[in-house]
């Protein structure tokens, strides 16, 4: 929050829909690096796995779709002409469209 400057109000934004305003999308962008899901400023299919595992672990119909969720994304984001920023954008979308229960609504 502190490197983009961004209020609790950015903060705030995450519990709706994406897409998020531009420092909204670097909050999730930092949390998306700091649990795995991006290495490098791409998405990481293996990084969503090791960070959704501990949920799921026991459940293996959950994990087995958690499996496709990522390898959907993998194929789908978009990475070509988008900031990093708003990469994490194009990533909670992804998962949001294919695993809806993982969304931050409260």
């Amino acid at each position: 929050m502190n490197h983009v400057n961004a209020t609790q109000e950015d903060l705030e934004l995450l519990r709706k829909d994406p897409p998020y305003p531009e420092k909204s999308s670097c909050i999730i962008m930092c949390l998306l690096e700091k649990i795995g899901i991006v290495k490098n400023n791409r998405y990481s299919k293996s990084g969503f796995m090791m960070a959704v595992a501990p949920i799921v672990l026991a459940r293996k119909k959950q994990l087995d779709h958690m499996r496709t969720v990522s390898e959907n994304c993998d194929k789908e984001v978009n990475h070509e002409g988008v900031t990093p920023c708003l990469l994490g954008n194009e990533i909670v979308t992804c998962i949001y469209k294919y695993a809806p229960e993982l969304h931050m609504k409260s």
